[in-house]
C-alpha cells in the first residue's frame, strides 16, 4: 500500500463548521481600520486572510514599522482566534465521519489534522466532538509560519509523521485544502457542503475524487479505497 496517512482538513470536513466568519471579518475589517488602514481597501466581503494582505501591504508601503505592523496583525490574530474558541466549545462530528475514521485506523494508516485554526482551538474542537483518539498529530496556523496552502503547512505534518507527501491523502471542503495537496503532489479528496458555492470551485475541482458531504461515510470510504 503506497498511502501511509490520512490528513484532514478539520471545520467542515470533520466537525460542523460553526465559526461565525461573518463576525470574524467584520472585527477584522473594524481593527485595520482603527489601525489606519482607508476603508476603500478593506471589505467585509473579502476574506480574512485577504484583508490581512491588504493590510499588510498597505503598511509595508506606508511609514510603519516591522514590530508595529506584527502588534496589529497580532491582535487581529486574537480576535479571530476568540471567536474561533466559542465555536470549538459546540463542536460536533460530521454525521458518519466516525465510521471513515474507523476504516482508515483498522488499516493502520497514520491520521492528522490540517487546519487553519489554531492547535489549541483544533485540539478543544475534537475533544468535544469526541475524535481526539483518531490523530496522532495536529497542526494549526500557528504552528507553521505559512499556513495552508503554503507547501510547509503539509510538509510539516509529513515530517512528523515521517511520510512523504506521495503517502498521503489529503481531505477538506476548501480550495486551500486541495491546492495544499496540489502544491506538494499529495493525492486529494474533496467534500462539497453547503459552503462549497462561497469558494474557488475551479481549485476544489481538480481534488482526485468529489464527494457530496451527504454521501459521507459511503463515498468517501468508496474514494479513499480507490486511492490506497
Amino acid at each position: 500500500m503506497s498511502i501511509k496517512a490520512i490528513i484532514w482538513d478539520l471545520d467542515g470536513t470533520l466537525i460542523h463548521f460553526k465559526i461565525d466568519w461573518l463576525r470574524a471579518r467584520r472585527e477584522t475589517v473594524k481593527m485595520l481600520k482603527k489601525d489606519g488602514v482607508p476603508k476603500d481597501i478593506l471589505s467585509i466581503q473579502g476574506s480574512i486572510l485577504e484583508n490581512i494582505r491588504l493590510a499588510r501591504q498597505f503598511f509595508e508601503s506606508s511609514s510603519y514599522k516591522p514590530k508595529e505592523i506584527e502588534d496589529m496583525m497580532n491582535e487581529v490574530d486574537q480576535v479571530v482566534t476568540s471567536i474561533e474558541y466559542e465555536a470549538a466549545l459546540d463542536a460536533t462530528a460530521i454525521e458518519g465521519i466516525e465510521m471513515v475514521l474507523e476504516f482508515v485506523k483498522e488499516r493502520n494508516m497514520s491520521q492528522a489534522i490540517y487546519t487553519f485554526n489554531t492547535y489549541r482551538n483544533a485540539e478543544l474542537s475534537l475533544e468535544k466532538a469526541e475524535l481526539s483518539s483518531y490523530f496522532k498529530v495536529i497542526v494549526g496556523r500557528d504552528n507553521v509560519k505559512n499556513a495552508k496552502p503554503h507547501p510547509e503547512h503539509l510538509s510539516t505534518i509529513c515530517s512528523k509523521l515521517n511520510v512523504l507527501p506521495s503517502e498521503i491523502i489529503v481531505i477538506g471542503d476548501n480550495h486551500r485544502d486541495i491546492e495544499g495537496a496540489l502544491n506538494v503532489g499529495a493525492k486529494s479528496i474533496a467534500i462539497k457542503n453547503n459552503l462549497s458555492k462561497l469558494i474557488n470551485l475551479e481549485i476544489l475541482n481538480k481534488a482526485d475524487f468529489i464527494i457530496e458531504d451527504s454521501n459521507i461515510p459511503i463515498k468517501l470510504i468508496e474514494s479513499i479505497e480507490k486511492l490506497l
